[in-house]
């Protein structure tokens, strides 16, 4: 249902439009891929409306010269660099106050929006080299950074000995992902008997997924699309091979269920890893954060059933959006005006996030997410928990996943 709104949205927003924008608004700006990968264009876009409509219920953000209104637009980049770029240079002629996007083309944009001084919100992908506060000092990440889930990744199979096959995808999500993967398995001395690459959003990775089998491999790690980690699922099965498969972030896409729903089986040797949705403080932040969202935005429907009841999908990464913007709604109270003003306070301003989490940065310092913060889930279904063999993982609660 949520994917149908989606769908309207973008046909009316691609083009460069805004809803209920004027020139005496700051303006929060999305750049996402809106119609390639429609989960993270979803999310990235719902925790950036929810946290601008409740700014502008209590008035707005406040100034010293007074309170203004915040006007969303959002843009599809559809994956590509150069549209990624070309939705920079809108947000820079609108006179943005921010910038949010996934991470597509991030090296592009920067050259763009570093001399404009507009803040850039990287909201999904996880690079290493995508944030550095002296070469680009516009961008800042509010979502997990490769380096530490990957090594959390081989940590946590490293005592099994395994031989991995690794898949990845030719975006920059699946080229970083394997970069910062490699690196990791090197350290825990992981060995690593297949290293295939596929392009994003394959429909078929038989191949790849033959080569590792036939390589030795007892481990499948795949750090792409959910398109492709849809296809590796399927042609595991078609191959009859019983192999765990771990996957980064986009395992949790609803796609991935909705493309499995006749095979639920299938996804119980499937594990994935993210960032913990609830923090030390406890669960109660994250449910009050899921109750205003579910009550202002609707509740995302995965799109299957378990057990006679709807999956829904919690808006754990919709909290990388919503926390960006009121990061920028409380800095620009401090600076009073976007642009350098903005940067400046963006380097000490920090609020509590949606889920209890700190959230700030300082001037050498613009990964939001503290590397400690990630853990691991598997299916039981359709619907995913903390794994149980995990130290971190464990002493996470479950989150309710099932609507009547």
């Amino acid at each position: 249902m949520w994917l149908a709104s989606l769908l309207v949205l973008v046909s009316a927003c691609a083009g460069g439009g805004s809803r209920g924008t004027s020139a005496d608004e700051f303006q929060v700006v999305v750049s996402a891929p809106m119609s390639t990968e429609p989960w993270i264009g979803a999310f990235i876009e719902r925790g950036a409306r929810l946290a601008v409509d409740e700014l502008n219920a209590h008035g707005g953000v406040t100034t010293p010269s007074g309170a203004r209104k915040v006007g969303l637009t959002v843009l599809d980049n559809a994956g590509s660099p150069a549209k990624a770029a070309a939705n920079a240079r809108k947000a820079v002629d609108a006179h943005a106050a921010v910038l949010l996007t996934d991470g597509t083309g991030a090296a592009s944009v920067a050259p763009i929006t570093d001399p404009a001084h507009l803040p850039v919100f990287i909201c999904f992908e996880g690079g290493d080299e995508l944030i550095d506060p002296v070469h680009r000092p516009s961008l800042f990440r509010m979502a997990p950074a490769n380096k530490p889930m990957a090594r959390r990744l081989a940590d946590y199979i490293a005592n099994s000995h395994p031989k991995v096959g690794l898949i990845s995808d030719d975006s920059t999500y699946g080229e970083q992902g394997r970069a910062a993967l490699l690196a990791a398995f090197k350290i825990d001395e992981v060995k690593v008997v297949a290293d295939q690459k596929a392009p994003a959003r394959s429909s078929d990775l038989t191949t790849q997924v033959l080569a590792a089998r036939q390589a030795g491999a007892d481990r499948l790690v795949v750090w792409a699309s959910a398109s492709d980690v849809i296809a590796v699922i399927q042609a595991v099965h078609a191959l009859g091979w019983e192999v765990p498969v771990y996957t980064g972030p986009t395992g949790e896409d609803p796609l991935v269920r909705r493309r499995l729903a006749e095979h639920p089986d299938w996804l119980d040797q499937v594990t994935f890893a993210s960032f913990r949705m609830t923090s030390e403080v406890g669960p109660v932040p994250f449910e009050q954060f899921r109750a205003g969202y579910e009550a202002k935005m609707g509740v995302d429907l995965v799109g299957v059933r378990q057990d006679g009841k709807q999956v829904v999908q919690p808006p754990d990464w919709a909290m990388f959006s919503y926390d960006s913007v009121r990061l920028v709604a409380a800095s620009l109270s401090e600076a009073g005006a976007p642009g350098e003003p903005l940067m400046e306070a963006l380097n000490k301003i920090s609020i509590t996030g949606a889920n209890g989490d700190y959230r700030g940065y300082a001037a050498d310092q613009h990964e939001g997410v503290n590397p400690s913060d990630m853990y691991f889930a598997r299916f039981h279904g359709f619907v995913f928990e903390p794994v149980g063999d995990d130290p971190l993982s464990d002493t996470l609660p479950s989150v309710n996943q099932l609507q009547d």
